[in-house]
């Protein structure tokens, strides 16, 4: 008989404190896998959200260095302007673009050449990037040049940044190469 209650003594199962240690422990563990869960999640937004203002900014640099491949620059011929003014032959029109706050903005007028393309009567500012980040850059231009017939360039570099952190940051850059019909042929 004494075998029989020392075999029922070790199949009684867990203490109530064992049983407390070990929700405990289950406990901590779902909290630190939440934490690194929701921590995960939060940077995958954070990211994807800068993606989408990296796609709006190439697709704006796209459209700018379209236009200036038929374009002549009218102002912003220094290193690191914050605006640019150009004429574009294929479409007879005056643009500016600006880096203003956190976004490029752009207006425009048409006209007949590239000689009236000024400030006077342009419409107004309108945004052509959407960002949700910090967006930086500027315009360094070479201007064409007659005398040797050296056609200009324009490069384009913009900064887009989400937060102060430096992994948050992309940056982007084009060149140019003027068609500047004012010159060609001459």
């Amino acid at each position: 008989m004494r075998d029989g209650r020392k075999k029922e003594k070790r199949l009684r199962g867990f203490t109530l404190i064992e049983m407390m240690v070990s929700v405990g422990v289950f406990a901590l563990m779902t909290v630190f896998l939440s934490v690194a869960f929701s921590s995960g999640f939060a940077s995958f937004g954070k990211l994807r959200e800068l993606q989408r203002n990296i796609e709006s900014a190439q697709y704006s640099m796209n459209t700018l260095a379209k236009l200036l491949r038929t374009s002549t620059v009218v102002s912003g011929a220094t290193s690191n302007a914050q605006s640019i003014r150009f004429y574009d032959y294929s479409s007879g029109r005056c643009f500016e673009y600006r880096i203003s706050g956190s976004v490029l903005q752009a207006r425009m007028k048409s006209i007949a050449s590239a000689a009236n393309c000024d400030t006077s009567s342009m419409s107004g500012w309108f945004d052509v990037t959407s960002s949700t980040a910090s967006l930086s850059g500027r315009f360094d231009v070479t201007p064409s040049d007659n005398g040797t017939k050296k056609m200009g360039k324009v490069t384009i570099f913009l900064s887009i940044q989400k937060g102060a952190s430096a992994a948050m940051r992309s940056d982007l850059q084009t060149s140019v190469s003027l068609r500047d019909y004012q010159y060609v042929g001459k």
